[in-house]
């Protein structure tokens, strides 16, 4: 296979320089041309570059030789009538071989690249599939991580409230017992109020899948944040009830676009967090104010803080305040769920030290919106 591709490529080294001694043979029967020997670096060249360089070698000689045997006085033989036509001839060849050579060399170099390129796209290709391996083994680790830690916060915080709604409904159902009214009243309450805090892990679950799953879409209205604030902080009394609650919220504060279920959600999880993490007896601040192009809305309390390497990961699934000893009980999706939320209305969520001790929870929201907004 070799030798029959090595015969093709010299037989093309051979048809350029005949095809080259047509087209000569044809001009000089019309006019002379001075140097017209010259026209054999064409195909030398050619040769060259399509053929490779020994092709290119045999195309020099053939083109000195064709070039001596029909244009050089006496013709058809390979005698030469003047020195200094040896000269020429000499002189032509050598300057074929070097032509060649170099435009030989310019192929080589162009493979060369050409290679090059082929392995540094082959190489980058490979990167690109490592990197989109690890991507996936990396997404799998977390998932797997995510469904340990799921699991763990379900096995616990679900089954704490279910034990005390058992424990009340089988005090109840007790009839040789004769509880008096406030006692039943109080296992009534702590029914209702671990059914409550169910309700809620149950809708931070939802909500969470529905962050992972991209299927949250605000569905904003204008909503007067003061408004809001009072529901929230009036179906939590009872949570806060051990703490003062203060709310600073001017009057003059313009409406917001927002979804009233979410953000409502989103002040639900952000101020039971506060009061779970803060000892009985603290103060429980909620502020609003305009920013700008937006409105931030400020949890504060007194508490023992987030230490400063634990506050970045707060907002994270499944992370539990940081080193607050509070000893409070909590999934660690609530201020997670509050951070999809916001985010997905083009606000943003941040932690930081309240001046004074405690912690701030700031939420940011947006006054504009690119999509249409109800009217409420």
């Amino acid at each position: 296979m070799r030798s029959v591709a090595a015969l093709r490529l010299y037989a093309i080294a051979l048809g350029s320089v005949a095809l080259v001694t047509v087209l000569i043979g044809a001009a000089l029967t019309r006019v002379h041309i001075a140097s017209i020997a010259m026209l054999y670096l064409i195909a030398v060249l050619g040769t060259a570059t399509f053929a490779g360089r020994r092709a290119a070698v045999v195309a020099a000689v053939a083109s000195f030789l064709a070039y001596n045997w029909f244009f050089v006085e006496p013709v058809h033989t390979f005698q030469v009538g003047d020195p200094d036509e040896w000269f020429a001839l000499v002189l032509f060849l050598v300057t074929a071989v070097i032509t060649g050579e170099l435009a030989a060399q310019l192929r080589e170099r162009a493979r060369e690249a050409a290679e090059r390129e082929r392995e540094t796209i082959h190489l980058y290709e490979e990167r690109d599939r490592l990197r989109e391996a690890a991507t996936e083994a990396e997404v799998l680790r977390r998932a797997d991580d995510l469904k340990t830690a799921l699991l763990g916060a379900v096995s616990h915080d679900l089954r704490t409230p279910l034990a005390s709604i058992i424990a009340s409904a089988g005090s109840l159902r007790q009839r040789d017992v004769q509880w008096s009214d406030s006692e039943r009243d109080g296992f009534l309450a702590d029914i209702e109020n671990e059914a409550r805090r169910l309700g809620r892990i149950v809708a931070n679950l939802l909500d969470l899948s529905r962050m992972e799953s991209g299927t949250l879409r605000p569905e904003r209205g204008w909503y007067d944040v003061a408004a809001l604030v009072d529901d929230v902080v009036g179906r939590l009394r009872a949570l806060t009830g051990g703490h003062a609650v203060r709310v600073s919220i001017p009057d003059d504060l313009p409406p917001v676009p927002l979804d009233y279920v979410e953000i409502d959600q989103v002040l639900t999880n952000v101020i039971e967090n506060a009061a779970r993490h803060t000892p009985g007896g603290s103060t429980i601040w909620i502020a609003a104010q305009r920013d700008g192009d937006a409105v931030t809305i400020s949890v504060s309390d007194d508490g023992p803080g987030i230490a400063p390497n634990a506050r970045a990961r707060i907002f994270d699934p499944f992370v539990r305040g940081g080193d607050r000893r509070s000893g409070a009980r909590g999934a660690g999706l609530g201020l997670a769920i509050a951070r999809g939320l916001v985010e997905a209305h083009g606000g943003a969520i941040t932690a930081d030290d309240r001046p004074g001790g405690g912690t701030r929870i700031r939420i940011t929201l947006p006054l504009r919106t690119e999509t249409a907004v109800t009217a409420t």
